[in-house]
């Protein structure tokens, strides 16, 4: 493809933050594999020989080691650093800018999707658009359930979108936090689409394919800090904006550029010049109901690309990835991905069973009459007699000792649960000791240790 992609793995994970204290978010272990390594995956099979991505400081040789020890990557990825981790997405951009050859293909690390970049690819393609975003309905599983450690879930963030008739354009986007009762469009947008279809149950999976011209506008134009919350917005809207600066002379001692030349998107917005000569000799047209041109004439276009059916989430919250590691041998189906459920050097005494929707990594130990179910399990755990793990995630090097019940619970690397805990709906940090009989249940149990 003619796109250079981008990986957005640098952020803290704020939503995440009970889990990434002493590992970086996209070294979060899913279905033991690090985070970060399913977009280098669809990376991979569209056929991409090299990517960049975006790491802080402290997080990249923890993100290499997790990638070289976890999985095999053919990827070439090119490691960029950035100098505060506080910056924005679009300020990421800016701070990479000479890095920045093509067209961008960006994509955060928590994306799991089985999607075609292909048929995205198409999208941008057909309709030289300025920006196309993947959007897509987000399963309920994902956000009905309770996160471990929380007592009720919480409200889902809502955006509404407005299409065209095609249901391919995005007209409007709006957050429900910023609309009061009713959604404000503009006269003007209604007099080119009259058709519009608004959807709210659409979920924006932060990838972006996008024009090289809109980074040089971001170095022009340093208000915009956000991808999703700022830019993308401000260029839906501007696809409706008119040049307002009318060419003239300059004046005496007034650069030939004016501030506000360098401001106004319309002078950045470049197209090819052949194919807006053949869309001018073509019949074809992108809406019908008048005689206007293809596009009605607007040099910026943005359009998003929904996913109807298949598998695509983010994992940004606990909720949701606590969800996908239960879901984990659907998402390797989805995936591709071919993996033992028990890795042949885990070893099993008599009379325990683990189920075929789990996976349990190497190096791992398990006593008799275990039963774990819609579980995963990380590296070298080791789980003693008669212990229940039933819809929980145990990452590396946890130890459970005899009788223990743990239920929809997280228990993080390096923590001991010792003998006959019964934990429930639980969020475990690193490092942790629980106490023998303790009964924990909706609780975040996140103390500060050295592990």
């Amino acid at each position: 493809m003619e796109f250079q992609p981008i990986i957005m793995a640098a952020g803290p994970g704020s939503r995440l933050a009970e889990l990434t204290s002493k590992c970086p978010k996209a070294a979060l272990l899913i279905g033991n594999r690090p985070m970060v390594w399913y977009p280098i995956n669809m990376l991979e099979k569209a056929g991409f020989e090299e990517a960049i991505i975006i790491v802080d400081m402290d997080g990249q040789a923890e993100i290499q080691r997790v990638l070289t020890e976890s999985c095999s990557v053919k990827l070439h990825l090119e490691y960029v650093t950035v100098s505060n981790t506080d910056d924005g997405t679009a300020d990421v951009l800016r701070e990479i800018k000479s890095k920045i050859k093509t067209d961008l293909l960006i994509i955060p690390c928590d994306l799991i999707t089985d999607i075609s970049l292909h048929n995205i690819a198409n999208l941008h393609r057909t309709h030289d658009a300025s920006l196309t975003m993947l959007l897509s309905s987000l399963p309920s599983q994902f956000y009905e359930s309770v996160a471990p450690g929380a007592r009720s879930k919480k409200p889902l963030e809502k955006d509404f979108f407005g299409f065209d008739e095609k249901r391919e354009r995005i007209l409007f986007t709006q957050s429900e936090a910023d609309v009061a009762e009713n959604i404000s469009v503009k006269k003007s947008i209604f007099k080119k689409h009259p058709y519009m279809c608004v959807k709210s149950g659409l979920t924006d999976c932060h990838l972006y394919l996008m024009k090289k011209w809109v980074v040089d506008y971001l170095v022009e134009n340093e208000s915009l800090a956000y991808i999703r919350t700022e830019l993308v917005p401000h260029l839906v809207r501007k696809q409706f904006s008119k040049t307002k600066v009318k060419d003239r002379l300059p004046q005496t001692n007034q650069s030939v550029i004016s501030e506000n030349q360098k401001m106004d998107i319309l002078k950045f917005s470049t197209e090819d010049e052949y194919a807006a000569d053949i869309r001018d000799l073509s019949s074809w047209n992108d809406h019908h109901g008048d005689m206007a041109d293809c596009y009605h004439g607007d040099k910026i276009r943005c359009y998003g690309y929904i996913q109807e059916g298949g598998l695509c989430l983010r994992t940004n919250t606990v909720s949701s990835y606590s969800e996908a590691n239960r879901q984990i041998q659907k998402i390797f189906t989805h995936t591709g991905i071919e993996t033992p459920h028990l890795h042949p050097s885990v070893v099993l005494q008599k009379k325990s069973q683990v189920g075929a929707d789990c996976v349990v990594a190497e190096g791992t130990e398990i006593g008799e009459k275990v039963s774990i179910k819609r579980s995963v399990i990380g590296r070298n755990c080791k789980i003693g007699d008669h212990v229940q793990i039933v819809n929980s995630t145990l990452l590396d090097n946890v130890i459970v000792e005899d009788g223990c019940d743990i239920k929809g619970s997280i228990i993080s690397r390096k923590s001991v649960i010792h003998q006959k805990c019964e934990i429930t709906n639980c969020l475990v940090g690193p490092g942790q000791q629980l106490n023998t009989m303790g009964k924990y249940k909706d609780e975040m149990i996140v103390y500060t240790v050295d592990i």
